[in-house]
């Protein structure tokens, strides 16, 4: 025996499963005995099992190894998910596991060193960049952010960002992006373009975006939302504003795998992706100015559309502002388009789920005047003859489809759910699960501005506040959620069975106030998520490693080692690839204030992979940093699978680069040190516009030269 590769099988891989895996791809150039030996099909494949279990390639094969074992009902119902219809091409593609794990292992070098592989730019159409005088520019209109931003002493820095006019969708991986550097289609005009950074395959999106203003653009669940204005007033609101009618417009964005026998271009890739429309409704009544006063959120899955109104009032005898939120059932296609109909000529009368409210509600009348207006009046009339009334309703919904609107708010019943803004707002933003609306809600010390708070919280404070909001069978209801503390979201999600009337349940809160404590940690979840407990989160806690993604990953690893399981257990396997988890939107976001006093500007999480990258600044202090979970690597040898020059390169990264922390304990300032810095520039490419996107593979975001820039591994 001359080398290790002559040992017997069971003990070479005793051997190299102690190597890192930066050694294992040095090996192969030893000899071109050690060459076969390191670029083996089961070799590299262990390898990968070994060291990275929880990256995206893994995921792949433990579902795809238990396809067999399912049933042909569940095997044909892969094609109605993306991930599933992915899932199915990964199947059919023959995969080379040492190109897989050299890449993989290159990948994640990267991360755990903040080093970029490639750098990426995406150019972005502008206002006036279509020089063609034949065709209108793109115009892109942000809704306006709350007038409201940090400071102390003379230090001023963003509490508020304006909306980027793109979007990435991490369970999908493609981008949603305006296009520039051709003219807009004279006869379609279509900017939009759906990106699959994996494959580069790029779709048009049917959307004619001449003579509109853009307001918004989110893309989740496989269903994209554009919210936009007509270019043309609508009428006159006063001496000084007219007003535009808004529309929202909603796409399905759909992997479709590739067909070889028709000659496709990207049939090498094995999907490709097709946008279609599912539906288009009049996102307010009356229209919205295009000003910095009148906001709106809105929030969207693949079923249901949620949007909150602030707008100040403009009456001479009433001073707060004008408030009003609408929940849409959108899971209904309809070709019927009301901006190409303003006379509702065409337009079918699609049943309301919710109880009618009075006219004056939208115009912002008081919800509990007396008369037969009220709310209260509405909902004993229509109890009188319940089973009349539902059977009267789904008899309706049958002969007409589309976007629906199951529920309205104005200031009374906001006023008692305790979300009001009134005048000094404090909203973040809205989320949406398949059952419950939730309001996130933010507030600062330092924070100034018009919008800002009278009487600020001690340090930093947000809060969580859901409601009971889609309809149910009476069976089901359960608030809060039988779930884990992060929900799983599935991009099939439906309402089956809808009741009509008004939703009742209890609300659900959750708040911190970050008001700190002897040992000066300010937010005690933020501490407890931070220690070394590689457990499940507790009830109370919010650590940006959840409970789900690590027994998806649990149960993939064991699934992989023998595929030969139940249906049960297939079925399980499949179901935890699908169903791609998040963090739930019912706690409140702590990780805005855990490294305090720098806020938290925004976050990549990908918590299958186990991969966090955060954004954060303290004022002229700013800082772009990751994370990579120990369980999403391999932790054997000494040095936990770093090599000797990459653990002496990285103490020194750590002495000479990492600023000074903040920690409440030893656990909080060990775990904080895992986080490595990127270079100072990364800020400025990647956090113009408050947003960063993406998953283990890259990172998404927009710079000061208003390109998207995209930061490979």
């Amino acid at each position: 025996m001359r080398d290790i590769t002559e040992l017997p099988r069971d003990l070479f891989l005793l051997i190299i499963a102690y190597l890192p895996p930066r050694t294992c791809i040095r090996c192969r150039r030893v000899s071109r005995q050690w060459f076969a030996a390191f670029t083996s099909q089961d070799i590299s494949l262990l390898l990968l099992r070994w060291n990275f279990p929880r990256c995206r390639e893994m995921r792949l094969a433990a579902a795809a190894a238990t396809l067999s074992s399912i049933s042909p009902q569940a095997l044909d119902s892969l094609s109605s998910n993306n991930l599933g219809v992915e899932l199915k091409c990964f199947t059919t593609e023959t995969h080379s596991w040492s190109s897989t794990f050299a890449a993989v292992a290159r990948r994640y070098h990267h991360l755990r060193y903040a080093k970029p592989r490639v750098v990426d730019k995406i150019e972005l159409a502008g206002p006036n960049q279509d020089k063609d005088s034949r065709s209108s520019a793109f115009s892109f209109r942000g809704v306006a952010p709350w007038n409201r931003y940090l400071r102390l002493n003379q230090n001023t820095a963003n509490f508020h960002y304006d909306d980027p006019s793109w979007w990435y969708s991490q369970e999908d991986g493609v981008l949603v992006y305006p296009t520039a550097g051709t003219p807009i289609d004279r006869d379609t005009g279509r900017v939009y373009q759906v990106l699959d950074l994996s494959t580069g395959t790029q779709v048009s999106v049917p959307f004619d975006v001449r003579q509109k203003h853009i307001r918004r653009v989110r893309l989740a669940q496989g269903v994209l939302v554009v919210e936009w204005a007509e270019a043309l007033p609508y009428h006159q609101l006063n001496d000084r504003e007219v007003v535009h009618r808004h529309f929202v417009t909603a796409f399905d964005v759909v992997r479709l795998p590739s067909d070889p026998a028709r000659g496709a271009p990207d049939a090498t890739t094995g999907w490709t992706w097709t946008v279609k429309l599912r539906s288009e409704w009049k996102l307010h009544f009356l229209g919205l100015p295009l000003n910095r006063s009148d906001r709106f959120f809105s929030a969207h899955t693949a079923t249901h559309y949620a949007v909150y109104f602030w707008q100040p009032n403009r009456s001479l005898y009433q001073d707060d502002p004008i408030e009003q939120l609408a929940v849409w059932d959108i899971s209904s296609p309809s070709t019927y388009r009301p901006s190409e109909d303003p006379n509702g000529d065409n337009k079918q009368e699609v049943p309301e789920r919710a109880h009618s409210i009075p006219v004056g509600l939208w115009n912002g009348a008081h919800s509990g005047a007396n008369g037969n207006g009220t709310t209260s009046d509405m909902a004993v009339s229509s109890s009188a003859h319940p089973a009349s009334d539902t059977k009267l309703s789904l008899a309706k919904s049958t002969i007409a489809s589309g976007p629906r609107v199951i529920r309205r708010m104005a200031w009374r019943e906001l006023g008692f759910y305790n979300l009001r803004q009134r005048a000094t707002p404090q909203l973040r933003n809205l989320a949406l699960d398949d059952r419950n609306l939730y309001f996130v809600e933010e507030e600062h010390r330092w924070a100034d501005g018009q919008h800002s708070s009278l009487s600020p919280p001690r340090v930093h404070h947000v809060r969580c506040t859901g409601i009971p909001i889609i309809p149910t069978p009476a069976c089901a209801t359960s608030f809060p959620p039988k779930r884990p503390p992060f929900a799983v979201i599935h991009n099939s999600s439906t309402v089956s069975d809808p009741t009509d009337g008004p939703v009742l349940g209890p609300i659900w809160v959750d708040a911190c106030g970050a008001d700190g404590d002897v040992n000066m940690s300010f937010c005690r979840r933020a501490a407890a998520s931070s220690g070394p407990s590689r457990g499940p989160p507790s009830a109370d806690g919010w650590a940006w490693t959840t409970s789900t993604a690590t027994a998806n990953s649990s149960h993939l690893q064991s699934t992989s080692n023998n595929s030969s399981g139940g249906s049960t257990s297939a079925q399980a396997t499949i179901s935890a690839f699908l169903e791609y988890p998040q963090r739930w939107p019912g706690w409140a976001p702590c990780w805005r204030h855990e490294d305090f006093p720098y806020l938290t500007v925004a976050e990549m999480v990908d918590f299958p992979a186990g991969v966090r990258i955060t954004a954060r600044h303290c004022f002229m202090l700013e800082t772009i940093s990751v994370h990579v979970r120990p369980g999403s690597i391999s932790i054997k040898g000494a040095n936990g699978g770093l090599d000797d020059d990459e653990v002496d390169a990285k103490k020194k990264k750590r002495n000479s680069g990492a600023r000074k922390k903040r920690a409440s304990n030893a656990s909080t300032e060990a775990v904080r040190s895992e986080e490595v810095q990127f270079g100072d520039d990364m800020w400025s490419e990647l956090v113009h516009k408050g947003y960063i996107a993406g998953d283990e593979r890259w990172v998404l975001g927009e710079g000061e030269d208003g390109r998207i820039t995209v930061v490979r591994f």
